[in-house]
């Protein structure tokens, strides 16, 4: 982080020079590489160009009905004798935990002699499989919440010839569902046994073989990145490049380690968080690569995973199902859809603003972004199968890790010339960061200064040599008295005490003003003969800059000097509050008689006491309404405060 944050502040052309910008030739480069890269990973990893079998190839046996029943028990006597209902496959139940029956038939008119394979697959948390009474799948436990998942992958069954008979045979599945809302059941596939197990060979060896390989090689490879971590030059690459490897592996380990000490609910939070978490550290991962790491995008990328899991843990443990499920699926695929543009955005950026010479990491993590891409549209909208970036990490993760080493890393170098390193260019960067901050520091007081005498003088004028000059004119024309004079000086006694606590660092917060602005506005209030009632509600400390608050304090004292002298009312309530969205409300009101047709919200004529209320809003980012109420007037001023203070600096 210190390196980016030099390399930028320089200012002396350094930051240019390492970071040459691209030229056609570096362009054309890296395009060919990429395109390469991707056509021999598409062309012989992912979809192998050549013969293969498909599930489309398998004479599937058809089943002529299908029927279902809800037990309260998941028992092969409880699905023996209870009562069925004809539907149609696929089916879906929702949304209650269940344990329910499918019993499917299916005829044969010669038994072959090896056997049929059936792929066994629900969408459940676990099943049982019978076939003609006998069972010929079984694993884990079936009861509520202490239920397994073993349903949660698929199974290739040998159903042996002796268990099939010629003409009408029956499949029972018993399965469980706690948790997630939705039981989806399907017909499985099911023909003859050297058939199904050519066509779903390869599929299964993705599924498990190479997942739990890939698992393994990820967890490894992040152990290499611990090491790293400690060893590197740059830490904050090594450091994503441990949390991709591991949260990988930890979503391998999701599919494949199915008796788990978690319910079905957190599961389902398990499922979320990890892929999730699999997207922001790829994106981090690529934006440390490039050696320019935007750190206000990894940590609002951060902030984006922390947010969504909280959300995730509220909607599926305290929202009712299924609706809780859908707005977090419906979220989720939000999620991948920005994770996999943001991705693709962060490469096209870099490779556009930045002459890149490596070539291969370059066309590796272009198909990391891809892959994360096609997931993400495929989340999305259904167009694609999905899975490309979860079936391909570990191969890709390891091919970049291998071509990393190849350009000679400095990983292992001896402590003493780390060190030294280290120490050159800290303190390089220490010389130059401490004289672009002088020169920063110098050039915003020169601003502030200048800018706190243009306001002071703004104010003087406005407000404290308005007041006695129209008091001088008073006086001079003899029609004035003492009351009134009385009251013009403590006027413009309360004009010169608010500056002076605009000014004063130590009172400048809104809690401290709001404080001082009570205990000089009440005794006003009250002396006139009316009722104050004061109302502060602020979550939290709200940090205005001193001017911000002057402005804010301005406009409440004209409210309420507005209320005592035109209203006619008996009571004044001021309320201050931030919303559900941290903005900041003032709300002045009185029961008196409102506001004349011609002085609006929109068009205040009527004098420059609301016009100026109005200006001063607007200087500080905020809005102000005036409103007649069933009895008075309501002064309601709101302000961002991310505007206000944006607006202030």
């Amino acid at each position: 982080m210190l390196r980016v944050r030099s390399d930028r502040a320089a200012g002396d052309g350094s930051n240019d020079a390492l970071h040459p910008k691209p030229t056609w030739q570096r362009g054309l480069r890296i395009i060919a590489a990429i395109v390469v890269i991707q056509a021999v990973f598409w062309g012989l990893f992912y979809a192998p160009i050549g013969p293969r079998n498909s599930p489309r190839n398998i004479d599937r046996i058809a089943f002529s009905s299908a029927e279902l029943a809800e037990l309260k028990a998941p028992t092969e006597a409880a699905a023996d004798a209870a009562t069925y209902s004809k539907i149609n496959l696929p089916y879906t139940d929702c949304c209650d935990p269940a344990y329910l029956s499918l019993r499917m038939t299916f005829n044969l008119t010669d038994v072959p002699p090896e056997g049929l394979g059936l792929v066994a697959y629900q969408q459940v948390d676990n099943f049982i499989y019978r076939l003609n009474g006998s069972v010929i799948h079984k694993k884990g436990r079936m009861e509520f919440a202490r239920q397994t998942f073993d349903g949660q992958r698929p199974y290739l069954l040998h159903v042996p010839a002796g268990l099939l008979k010629a003409g009408e045979n029956q499949i029972n599945i018993i399965t469980v569902r706690h948790g997630f809302p939705y039981t989806d059941l399907v017909e499985p596939m099911m023909g003859e046994y050297q058939q199904v197990r050519e066509a779903t060979a390869m599929r299964f060896w993705q599924v498990i073989d190479y997942r739990m390989l890939g698992g393994a090689l990820t967890f490894l490879l992040g152990l290499f990145a611990l090491i790293t971590v400690f060893r590197s030059q740059d830490k904050l690459f090594a450091s994503w490049l441990l949390v991709l490897c591991w949260s990988w592996t930890a979503y391998c380990a999701y599919g494949l380690v199915l008796d788990i000490p978690l319910s079905g609910l957190g599961r389902m939070v398990a499922f979320f968080a990890l892929t999730s978490l699999v997207s922001v550290s790829l994106i981090c991962f690529l934006d440390s690569w490039t050696r320019r790491p935007l750190i206000k995008l990894q940590f609002a990328l951060i902030a984006c995973w922390l947010v969504f899991t909280a959300a995730t843990v509220y909607a599926l443990h305290k929202v009712p199902m299924p609706m809780g499920f859908d707005l977090m699926d419906k979220a989720w695929s939000w999620f991948a859809l920005a994770a996999g543009c943001i991705a693709v955005a962060r490469l096209v950026w870099h490779f556009a603003t930045t002459a890149e010479d490596r070539y291969i990491e370059a066309g590796l993590l272009a198909i990391c972004a891809v892959c994360l891409a096609l997931d993400a549209v495929g989340a999305k909208f259904g167009l694609l199968a999905g899975g490309y970036f979860v079936d391909s990490a570990a191969i890709l993760i390891l091919a970049f890790v291998i071509a990393f080493l190849q350009r000679n890393f400095h990983l292992f170098q001896s402590a003493l010339t780390l060190n030294n390193m280290l120490e050159t260019n800290l303190k390089r960067r220490e010389a130059e960061l401490a004289q672009a901050y002088i020169r920063e520091r110098e050039l915003i007081d020169q601003q502030a200064r200048n800018e706190e005498r243009r306001r002071l003088m703004r104010d003087m004028h406005d407000g404290v040599g308005g007041q006695l000059v129209g008091l001088l004119l008073e006086v001079r024309r003899g029609a004035i008295d003492k009351d009134r004079m009385a009251e013009g000086l403590q006027t413009a006694m309360d004009e010169i005490r608010l500056m002076i606590d605009s000014v004063d660092a130590t009172a400048s917060t809104l809690t401290t003003m709001l404080d001082v602005f009570e205990s000089r506005v009440r005794p006003r209030v009250e002396g006139a003969g009316l009722m104050f009632d004061w109302n502060v509600e602020l979550a939290s400390e709200v940090d205005l800059a001193p001017p911000v608050v002057l402005q804010i304090f301005r406009i409440m004292q004209e409210g309420v000097t507005n209320a005592i002298k035109h209203s006619g009312a008996d009571t004044i309530a001021v309320q201050v509050r931030t919303d559900a969205n941290g903005d900041l409300t003032v709300r002045i009101a009185d029961n008196g008689k409102g506001l004349p047709a011609n002085l609006t919200s929109s068009a205040p004529q009527g004098g420059h006491g609301l016009g100026n209320m109005r200006t001063r809003a607007t200087t500080i980012g905020g809005t102000i309404d005036w409103t007649n109420a069933t009895q008075g007037t309501a002064i309601v001023l709101s302000i961002p405060l991310t505007v206000s203070e944006s607006v202030a600096a």
